[in-house]
């Protein structure tokens, strides 16, 4: 078969593959929407309270159903009393020990208020007391200079004479001050014990104090405790609730079905029943659709498709990889630039691309040998399971439309699986891996330029390289139409690619990229 007729041929599969993936994603559409009637149908039966017994056993199986589930509403509806009553309590509770806190605090600000005014009055009296007791001390002193010197010899009549009236004068202030002390000693005696009362006051206040805290704190550990039981019994009798509306989902379902086969449709179910058989219908459509599609199937036009993919995606391959042979070995050898530096630390590389370039020359089967010798054995391409087992699995995104390819071209032999992922912000992510396989020897290049780590960064286009979980990535964004891509290069033979329009589009590519299972890919 020409190449003229692989495309020609090729392209009829590919319009009927189209075509087919797309009439089953609206039978999955359609199926679902006939499940959701069926379900409707089921518990307006139910609720209308329309005669089941000709379904006895199921009838029975919804009124266990029915009964578990106003159980655990009810169940809940007082265990949300509980938590409700529960949060009320500690919230009185911790109001009215906070209110005992701050008036104790209060109370307790007034007493050592009045404490330190006794206080100060206290100390008032005692610096008195050691004023006065001083001065009775310097007072003897004097009173035994003064006689001294009034019993010497020395000391003029008329001198002594006036040695008698300072001691007089002496002896009076001595009383006075006595008298003072004495004074200052009783009334000093009601403020000490007045002071020795406030301090007692005090503690008990501050005793008082600490004791409404500990309350506070074991009232309030005690009812978290409670209510965050109550609320694990909440949680719990929601998982239950679930649960059991989810069986009785599929109840109802069952009831819908028995009465789509059953004969007669009673008025309260007239507007379902319906829906139902309309829905039925559309699906049925679909799938005849579907037949007529299947039918259609070629072996040769099969034959084709595949041959015409394994040429399109080697000649991308095979372009890219020429077009990067061509720029390290063509470009001007200048000094100092990067690429002489690369090509100087890896002293081979010339030489390794010269020998990749013979080998083109040679024809695919050179690009086979050549790919078999760097991958150390026989190629076989990576089979289907081997392919899915690395997708991505990530939280809210949804895998639709998986499709494997595989097909050998003369010596070229190559396999590549394509999803797409779909999230329920209406985002998509599309996902694709190839085994180059026997075409590998042409990704050399390309991971070579990996190793250069070129930056760009201008009006059109940010690309640059990086690492997800310790493997190398091109990034890249398009400034044109906001597309992100990721790619990576794995074990010198996988080609990866993911590609998003999505806001923040690198990042939630590194998510995807991290989530890969890339050592589940072969050597």
């Amino acid at each position: 078969m020409g190449l003229k007729s692989i495309f020609r041929e090729g392209m009829k599969e590919r319009r009927r593959k189209k075509s087919l993936r797309s009439e089953k994603n609206e039978f999955k559409s359609k199926e679902r929407n006939f499940a959701e009637q069926l379900t409707a149908l089921g518990r307006k039966a139910w609720d209308a309270k329309i005669d089941l017994s000709a379904f006895a056993d199921l009838k029975t199986t919804l009124a266990d159903a029915q009964k578990n589930l106003d159980e655990l509403l009810a169940q809940a509806e007082q265990l949300q009393k509980q938590k409700q009553n529960a949060e009320a309590e500690k919230k009185r509770e911790n109001d009215r020990l906070d209110g005992a806190i701050k008036k104790e605090e209060e109370k307790k600000r007034g007493i050592d208020g009045r404490l330190g005014e006794q206080k100060n009055i206290l100390q008032s009296g005692e610096r008195e007391t050691q004023r006065a007791t001083g001065r009775l001390a310097a007072i003897a002193k004097e009173r035994a200079q003064l006689q001294n010197k009034s019993t010497s010899p020395a000391t003029m009549e008329a001198e002594k004479g006036e040695i008698a009236k300072g001691l007089t004068l002496l002896a009076a202030e001595e009383a006075e001050l006595q008298a003072a002390h004495r004074a200052h000693e009783e009334a000093g005696k009601p403020v000490a014990s007045a002071v020795a009362a406030l301090l007692e006051e005090s503690a008990q206040a501050q005793k008082r104090l600490e004791e409404l805290r500990d309350e506070l704190k074991k009232m309030t550990g005690d009812m978290d405790k409670r209510i965050a039981a109550l609320h694990a019994e909440l949680a719990k009798n929601g998982e239950k609730s679930k649960e059991a509306e989810g069986r009785q989902k599929l109840n109802f379902k069952a009831l819908g079905e028995k009465l789509t086969a059953a004969q007669g449709v009673q008025p309260d179910i007239a507007k379902e029943m319906a829906a139902v058989l309309n829905a039925r219908t559309e699906m049925e459509g679909v799938q005849a659709l579907i037949g007529g599609l299947e039918r259609q199937k070629d072996k040769g036009q099969v034959s084709a498709y595949k041959k015409m993919m394994l040429i399109i995606i080697g000649g991308i391959v095979l372009i890219a990889a020429i077009t990067v042979v061509l720029f390290l070995l063509l470009s001007p050898k200048k000094k100092a630039t990067p690429l002489e530096g690369f090509l100087n630390r890896e002293g081979t590389a010339v030489q390794n691309l010269g020998e990749l370039a013979t080998q083109m020359q040679q024809g695919l089967g050179g690009v086979k040998t050549a790919s078999e010798k760097i991958q150390g054995g026989k190629i076989e391409v990576a089979a289907e399971s081997v392919l899915r087992s690395i997708l991505p699995r990530v939280s809210g995104w949804e895998m639709q439309n998986p499709y494997y390819n595989k097909g050998a071209y003369d010596a070229l032999e190559i396999a590549s699986l394509q999803a797409d992922y779909a999230s329920s912000g209406n985002a998509a992510v599309r996902f694709q891996v190839t085994d180059a396989g026997t075409a590998s020897a042409l990704l050399a290049p390309l991971k070579m330029v990996f190793s250069l780590n070129i930056r760009v960064d201008d009006a059109d286009v940010m690309q640059q390289t990086s690492t997800v979980n310790g493997i190398p990535v091109v990034e890249r964004i398009d400034k044109r139409d906001k597309e992100a891509t990721i790619g990576i290069i794995y074990k010198d033979r996988y080609l990866i690619e993911l590609k998003t329009k999505a806001e923040k589009g690198l990042d939630l590519l590194k998510e995807f990229a991290a989530k890969l299972e890339l050592s589940k890919l072969q050597q």
